[in-house]
């Protein structure tokens, strides 16, 4: 802790020598002021030059949903950047964070209760023009609402510069959408089949129960087999709920329970399967969880939040806190009453209202997964005291590593992007885990007391991870610039020194902690991956797809 004190005193103090020597030789229109100028823009060439932005989740976007109200400047990152060089306190003990959403957003709250809101007049609930309101210089941290950040504004131009994070990224949908999240599951496990991986290993990186995807022709007349079977008819009759069918829409919306009704209803949708193959929704029918994990007679759900700090390199971070959540009926697979299977907050929430319960908070659970270790021990369940160290976090750690592996790919490689999401996981009553959905830029409803008080530690906790790389690459490129990049431009050597140059702030780009800006000792989030290879011990080596490891 001492430590930690004297290596952030010592570098303010030599920060502050730095920012008063370079202040008096910085003036608008100085040698100096060109130097630093030219720098920077070296620097932002060489970002562009790694960044391919003709990807789909960089095309111009257009009256597609919520748009951020922020004005297109060609030159706000060379200006901010160039301005937290000047100011370096900006960065180094502010937290500057910039929230788009206002009304009652509890994250804004809490940002503004924890750390400097960036644009606190900023208040946008609804779509509105875009280019209303300008970021601020000092912004450390874009944590926008909206998720078109840079289908609206220019990459590493307008928004993404050198000395920022944008908390989300692009790419993100192919982890938070169902039908995509299915395919590359799909094409995870098959990579590690024909791997002859281990049955363990197998299981270890399943995090979805059976899955037919309704768009490709094959799965979809299997899956209309098996329905027409007696065999499926007796199930369905006798045991209840054999599947369930979803969409990519989020808050319980798009889920349905494959009772006799719905049954009719997808059929008419396939024509009795020949469909198949024509209708190209993006769906998905799952093999339903039928023995779930019962609290005094309900179904149960925990919501496990991590975080992906960086994809260059993948840093992922997993969360020692859970919200747990109940359905609101009693489970019982012959009820098709969609508020006995589905536990999703909004689904409770209108149950409550619909039916008078307002005041009744018994739907909702506030324990912490400590409390649910205390129930299960009394169960007789589980033996062990240690066992959500020992089981259960290492089962969610595994399964969001997996989950990142089977789509980190597809995701934008960038140490200035990173995203926060909520995984809503089922524990069945044997203690196995499943993922029923993954949720990006996760909403945070003040519904009880206790789950304020969770939200209020997450947060900042959440967007601690984010400053702290910020901090780190900040420090890193100071003293590239300072000590090895602005030499070279007065000597007049940048163009012969230009690759070697490129080389070596392209590495230090690369997300890493440095030793004074590491995560304070309270913070709850637990890595859980890292790109060299550190997994703390969660996946082993002979679990992984051969090419993952050879890469490491």
């Amino acid at each position: 802790m001492l430590q930690s004190f004297l290596l952030s005193l010592a570098s303010g103090i030599v920060l502050f020598i730095v920012y008063m020597y370079h202040r008096a030789n910085l003036s608008e229109g100085s040698a100096n002021y060109r130097y630093y100028n030219e720098a920077v823009k070296g620097m932002s060439r060489w970002l562009e030059q790694t960044v391919d932005l003709t990807q789909s989740h960089f095309q111009p976007c257009k009256n597609c949903g919520y748009e951020i109200a922020l004005v297109h400047d060609n030159f706000y990152c060379l200006r901010s950047d160039l301005f937290k060089l000047l100011h370096p306190e900006v960065v180094v003990q502010d937290q500057m964070v910039l929230r788009d959403y206002g009304g009652q957003d509890l994250a804004r709250k809490i940002i503004q209760q924890n750390m400097y809101d960036a644009l606190p007049s900023f208040v946008q609930t609804r779509q509105i023009e875009i280019g209303y309101h300008q970021t601020p210089l000092e912004t450390s941290v874009v944590y926008p609402y909206a998720k078109n950040y840079f289908r609206t504004h220019t990459f590493g131009k307008q928004a993404g510069c050198i000395f920022q994070k944008y908390f989300h990224v692009p790419g993100q949908e192919e982890i938070a959408l169902k039908s995509n999240q299915s395919i590359h599951f799909h094409n995870y496990i098959d990579n590690l089949k024909q791997e002859n991986k281990s049955t363990a290993c197998i299981k270890d990186a399943s995090y979805e129960k059976p899955t037919f995807r309704m768009w490709l022709k094959e799965e979809c007349e299997n899956f209309f087999e098996i329905i027409n079977t007696k065999q499926y008819k007796d199930k369905l009759e006798n045991e209840g709920i054999q599947y369930i069918y979803k969409t990519n829409r989020h808050l319980g919306n798009g889920i349905l329970l494959l009772d006799y009704q719905n049954e009719k209803i997808i059929r008419s949708w396939y024509k009795d399967s020949l469909g198949c193959g024509r209708n190209l929704s993006q769906v998905i029918i799952q093999e339903y969880l039928k023995n779930p994990y019962l609290f005094k007679g309900h179904k149960m759900e925990f919501r496990s939040y991590f975080q992906i700090a960086s994809t260059n390199p993948p840093i992922l971070y997993g969360y020692k806190k859970a919200l747990i959540k109940q359905c609101a009926l009693k489970f019982d697979l012959l009820d098709f009453t969609k508020e006995a299977h589905v536990c999703n907050t909004a689904v409770t929430k209108t149950h409550k209202q619909t039916t008078g319960q307002e005041q009744d908070d018994d739907l909702y659970i506030d324990w912490n997964l400590e409390e649910l270790q205390d129930i299960l021990l009394e169960q007789g369940k589980i033996k062990s005291r240690n066992w959500l160290n020992e089981e259960l976090y290492p089962q969610i750690m595994r399964k969001i590593t997996h989950l990142f592996f089977s789509v980190e790919k597809y995701l934008l490689k960038d140490s200035r992007v990173g995203e926060f999401f909520g995984v809503d996981f089922i524990l069945d009553d044997d203690l196995n885990l499943w993922i029923f959905e993954c949720n990006r830029n996760p909403n945070f409803l003040a519904v009880t007391e206790g789950r304020k008080e969770k939200f209020g530690k997450l947060i900042p906790d959440m967007l601690e991870i984010q400053m702290q790389l910020v901090r780190s690459r900040y420090k890193r490129i100071r003293e590239f610039m300072y000590n090895t990049l602005l030499p070279a431009i007065k000597a007049r050597q940048f163009q012969q020194q230009q690759e070697k140059l490129k080389e070596e702030f392209l590495q230090l780009m690369k997300d890493r902690f440095e030793p004074e800006y590491k995560l304070s000792t309270g913070n709850l989030a637990e890595l859980a991956y890292i790109g060299d290879g550190q997994f703390n011990g969660y996946i082993k080596k002979e679990c992984l797809e051969s090419s993952r490891v050879l890469k490491k």
